[in-house]
């Protein structure tokens, strides 16, 4: 009793500690990405390009840790309806303005991850793009549950984490511009923001075998895993602004992202874990 106590009481504090930085952030997040290396763009649009592509017309999708609206705005554009979820009012106040401004609808719910406020089978899909590496490691395993209990039979999850494989072989972190993961510490840090001091959050990325257990014992089943920057992560930024060289990789990258092992070594993960129909 006293060890389940203890750990929620540390959950209770991570999402106290995470609120409050993209609280304070909130109004600057979207300058911070993406970053200003010679991949970047690429590396954001590989994130959106496998979202929408599993997206139907028809979808009623939840975006759980929506933050500013990065990936709710085109998501609305896309499916039938939208509701995201985040830990922060701020964040929040942003998505809504970004919404408003292009003409978009979407309900957007103040709430946590491991407690979704949604009745069951209520999404087609649940999507999931870099927030949930803030989850404590004594929670993942209920997140993943309640994504399975919203889920209607045959919904999909959709989501891009920091591959820990890639971490084992390389701990600095390859594209940062001004957020940083300090792997051994297991923290986001965000450099020079606008209260003038540095901000952590908690932070620990994923291999694709936690992926697999965690959607396995929710009832999930891991089909398509892409990895992100599976080549380009390993070359220098000086390698990479040569245009020529550049467009090769990427052509490459292209076509090794499905392909185990290059899928698994990439610097990012992107999965899709499907509810079974019974």
């Amino acid at each position: 009793m006293a060890t389940t106590q203890h750990h929620k009481n540390g959950s209770d504090g991570n999402r106290g500690q995470i609120r409050e930085v993209y609280e304070t952030i909130a109004g600057e997040y979207d300058r911070r990405i993406p970053g200003n290396g010679p991949t970047d763009e690429v590396f954001t649009d590989t994130e959106l390009d496998f979202l929408l592509e599993k997206i139907q017309r028809t979808d009623e999708v939840l975006d759980m840790g929506c933050g500013t609206g990065r990936f709710t705005v085109p998501l609305a554009e896309r499916a039938a309806k939208v509701t995201g979820l985040d830990i922060s009012p701020h964040m929040l106040a942003v998505n809504s303005s970004k919404l408003r401004e292009r003409g978009l609808a979407a309900r957007l719910v103040e709430g946590d991850m491991a407690a979704l406020p949604f009745p069951n089978d209520s999404f087609d899909a649940v999507t999931s793009m870099l927030a949930l590496m803030h989850i404590p490691l004594e929670d993942r395993q209920q997140v993943f549950t309640e994504v399975a209990r919203v889920l209607r039979p045959g919904g999909r999850l959709l989501i891009g984490v920091k591959n820990a494989v890639f971490e084992r072989m390389f701990a600095g972190d390859r594209f940062a511009d001004v957020d940083i993961t300090d792997v051994q510490a297991g923290e986001l840090i965000f450099t020079g923001t606008g209260t003038g001091e540095n901000l952590t959050a908690p932070w620990h990325s994923f291999s694709p075998d936690d992926l697999s257990r965690l959607a396995a014992i929710a009832g999930l089943s891991v089909v398509h895993l892409r990895g992100n920057s599976t080549i380009s992560a390993w070359l220098a930024d000086a390698v990479l602004a040569e245009k020529g060289i550049r467009d090769t990789v990427q052509r490459i990258e292209k076509c090794l992202a499905d392909v185990p092992p290059f899928s698994h070594l990439g610097y990012h993960l992107l999965a899709e874990a499907v509810k079974p129909i019974r």
